[in-house]
């Protein structure tokens, strides 16, 4: 049997087709499920630990409902099959783990303004926060919507200094646009910023965007679709890690799977040494498991 866990905010209120597709398609297969909105869930920690262990979870949601399940599940010892769908504007960490389908996948801690964050995807401050806050305040979410965000951000975003520490390694830069922590290799609904990223190894990507002209950097952000940027060696560092310690010298718009923490001027990401275990869903799976 399959609880379905759906988000009904994601992709801005229009995940409702795509989590109709799926009850249909369980009801037309006589697959038993249950489907339960994560918005009226008042404890998900107590709801998962009383659900039977021999019932399979299904996920429905982007990044930021990912995100949001990690951390108000962090301290249960999962042992229930937890499969996912997109159903988000963003699905960067199922991006990955469709390219690299792991049973295992480490969860990263974030921590800013004293306050600590857990995370699957990607972790980040500087221009893409920026970026993120604003689609965040956008009434629509999508690709568009992104790109046009993009451009503001280009337009408003000033370079600043920045040190970050990296196992113990001093790095600075004179005018860094961002400094990105992931453990996939997408971000912003599929740029491949960190192309070389591996969800079953135990080190984090960074990448930190510098020095440039903010026309250059226009080219370089699209060039990320298709992972290019790494040969700009010049202006685009990147580097494995297993901490890191990043600080801009001016108030910034932190962000993690999406989720924006504004006013913020240092971050810090350590992997937890604990492990989610996330399949991917597709019909497939499904039919697999109940032929």
């Amino acid at each position: 049997m399959f609880v379905i866990l759906h988000n009904p905010l994601s992709k801005n209120k229009k995940s409702k087709r795509t989590t109709k597709k799926v009850v249909d398609h369980f009801k037309e297969k006589g697959i038993p499920f249950r489907l339960k909105s994560l918005l009226k869930i008042k404890d998900i920690e107590y709801y998962i630990k009383h659900t039977p262990e021999d019932i399979k979870l299904l996920l429905l949601g982007g990044d930021g409902t990912i995100n949001t399940f990690i951390n108000k599940t962090y301290s249960l010892h999962m042992t229930h099959d937890i499969y996912v769908m997109g159903n988000g504007s963003g699905n960067d960490f199922l991006r990955t783990l469709k390219h690299e389908p792991t049973r295992y996948q480490p969860i990263l801690k974030l921590t800013h303004n004293k306050k600590q964050r857990f995370f699957m995807n990607g972790s980040g401050i500087g221009i893409d926060g920026m970026i993120a806050h604003k689609v965040n305040q956008s009434l629509k979410r999508n690709k568009f919507n992104y790109f046009f965000n993009t451009l503001k951000g280009f337009l408003a975003f000033k370079p600043t200094y920045a040190e970050v520490t990296i196992d113990g390694e001093l790095h600075t830069f004179k005018k860094a646009y961002m400094v990105g922590i992931n453990n996939g290799q997408y971000f912003g609904g599929g740029m491949r910023i960190t192309p070389d990223a591996k969800l079953s190894d135990e080190y984090m990507d960074v990448v930190v965007v510098h020095g440039m002209r903010k026309l250059k950097l226009f080219a370089v952000f699209l060039s990320v679709y298709f992972g290019f940027h790494t040969k700009l060696k010049k202006h685009v560092f990147l580097k494995k890690a297993k901490h890191v310690k990043a600080s801009m010298f001016t108030n910034q718009v932190a962000q993690c799977d999406g989720e924006t923490y504004p006013k913020t001027k240092t971050i810090e990401v350590e992997n937890t040494n604990k492990l989610a275990h996330f399949k991917v869903f597709d019909w497939e799976t499904l039919d697999k498991l109940y032929k």
